[in-house]
């Protein structure tokens, strides 16, 4: 081959490769944005239970996040109030696809009377089933920001439907509002546990859930230690056995529910002393009632020494 000839060839595979990589960077690298549409239903039929309708997105890649959002009127029952319900979506026409889902706000009528789906896969789409069997209309706001082409983008503002009512059951009974978090901190930017809050927790009531109770102090194989043992104990190391000391509480903080347990545990060994202490009292009591009627005896045997 000449070099004349080479030459063309290679200008011609640049110049293709160009147009490749060109078309490429194109499509795939200037690619994702916000989108935001809202539809309405068609009426739900008064006293018709088990309605159903299904957000019908088109067949295209959804990558990122949206969220669903729905609220009502009034026609034959209110249903005001927001229900939102957030997706984290990789989903491929008919390939790989992964969601995770939350619901950041269940509030009013709207959030008991309304189910939000999850999304299919295989059909692209996502049902709202409807809890009550009164008639009512309902606005659907969906938003959100997808990593995919512009095209793709289009088609999902402009290609979003409704479908028709259907009868279907509900999976559940009602949402409500959920944090689908590892982690969430309320006044920290750094939780240290499912739950860290940097302030003072008010509440009426507080619900822990154990794995155990110490009631098995109470059974007969329990080895109570004497208190001579718990006076050396406390002698020794300036703290009951098994309850953490002040230098641990100050570092560490405690476990509510495992030192409740372990509370109840001192406590329920306290009941067994006091009753062990209680018998010794009652067979004291005895022994004494009866010397001092053995001595009664002997005073008044003592007196009729005496007389003679």
């Amino acid at each position: 081959m000449s070099k004349q000839k080479y030459r063309t060839l290679n200008n011609k595979f640049f110049g293709l490769l160009v147009v490749v990589l060109f078309f490429n960077f194109s499509t795939y690298s200037q690619t994702g944005g916000n989108f935001e549409l809202s539809l309405y239903t068609t009426v739900f039929p008064n006293g018709t239970p088990n309605q159903a309708v299904n957000i019908q997105f088109p067949s295209v890649p959804l990558w990122g996040w949206f969220e669903v959002t729905i609220t009502s009127a009034y026609n034959n029952q209110l249903a005001t109030g927001k229900l939102t319900k957030r997706y984290q979506i990789g989903h491929n026409v008919g390939g790989y696809f992964d969601q995770a889902t939350e619901i950041p706000t269940a509030f009013g009528p709207v959030a008991s009377q309304w189910l939000i789906g999850d999304f299919n896969h295989d059909t692209n789409s996502i049902p709202i089933y409807h809890l009550v069997s009164t008639s009512n209309i309902l606005m659907i706001k969906i938003e959100g920001v997808m990593v995919i082409s512009a095209a793709n983008l289009d088609l999902i503002k402009t290609g979003t439907t409704i479908s028709a009512l259907e009868t279907a059951t509900a999976p559940k009974t009602r949402h409500y509002m959920s944090i689908m978090q590892d982690r969430v901190g309320i006044g920290t930017n750094s939780p240290d546990s499912a739950l860290a809050v940097n302030g003072i927790i008010h509440s009426k009531e507080v619900k822990v859930d154990l794995n155990n109770w110490p009631d098995f102090v109470f059974k007969k194989n329990y080895d109570l230690p004497p208190l001579e043992e718990v006076e050396k104990h406390i002698n020794d190391n300036g703290h009951l056995e098994n309850i953490p000391s002040e230098e641990e509480v100050l570092k560490n903080g405690i476990n509510l529910g495992e030192m409740n347990a372990r509370l109840l545990q001192k406590i329920e060994e306290l009941t067994l002393y006091v009753i062990d202490l209680n018998k010794k009292v009652n067979e004291l009591q005895d022994s004494n009632a009866k010397i001092v009627g053995e001595n009664k005896v002997l005073v008044q045997k003592a007196k009729v020494l005496e007389e003679k």
